[in-house]
């Protein structure tokens, strides 16, 4: 084993007891006469405000332990999934991404059953395709690809002013080579298409309403790409 192999390892062992410690004493904060929403928005906070990894997994932690506290709570199992899923596209380890999108499944598939008619639910499904597809997108593009795509023409359906929907197009197009029909132009439309709409979220925690600032920071990558 390599020195920075053995640096990475010693990292993540640091990473992991962080949160392990952190989750430990947060069984101790969280309480079930506590509401959920009050519960959900200071976690969400948390997690919108992190500045490093271990900080985001402490927070998408939290939202595991307040869906195991409110187990009726469709929110609380939206957010663990979510916020698994965007912690999954900045693990520095491929290996460890299934695994933490299998958990993140068990919560979308309970939420799913209940109600088929959410476009949140529609686009919170599109964002785990995407996020398996990113572990290998040469091999996954196909399977995952159609998946997301489903979804989001659900989403669409329900409620064709949900932002996400578009802001999660735009991703799928700007990480697509130009080759094959993708790249910052045909990504771009779809990301100003998204900016208005993010004007009439309520900004309520029991309204997801996340991608705002992502969606400001992928218009920039694609005007600088294009020379805008």
């Amino acid at each position: 084993m390599n020195s920075n192999s053995i640096q990475y390892n010693m990292k993540t062992n640091k990473t992991i007891l962080t949160a392990t410690l952190a989750l430990g004493l947060l069984v101790s904060t969280v309480a079930y006469s506590q509401p959920v929403d009050s519960v959900l928005a200071q976690t969400y906070s948390m997690f919108q405000n992190a500045q490093s990894y271990p900080q985001l997994l402490m927070a998408s932690n939290r939202f595991k332990l307040i869906a195991a506290h409110y187990p009726l709570s469709w929110l609380a199992d939206y957010y663990a999934a979510w916020s698994i899923a965007v912690l999954s596209f900045r693990t520095p380890d491929k290996k460890t991404r299934d695994p933490m999108l299998d958990q993140a499944d068990a919560y979308f598939q309970k939420i799913e059953r209940l109600d088929t008619s959410n476009d949140e639910v529609a686009v919170l499904g599109a964002l785990l395709a995407q996020a398996r597809l990113s572990v290998s997108p040469a091999s996954r593009h196909g399977k995952y690809g159609a998946i997301a795509n489903t979804y989001l023409a659900l989403a669409k359906k329900i409620n064709p002013d949900n932002p996400r929907i578009y802001y999660l197009k735009g991703n799928a197009l700007f990480y697509t080579p130009k080759l094959f029909g993708g790249g910052a132009e045909k990504a771009l439309p779809l990301y100003e298409k998204a900016e208005p709409l993010f004007v009439k979220d309520s900004h309520e925690i029991n309204k997801p309403h996340w991608g705002k600032k992502e969606t400001g920071m992928m218009m920039q990558q694609c005007r600088k790409k294009l020379g805008k």
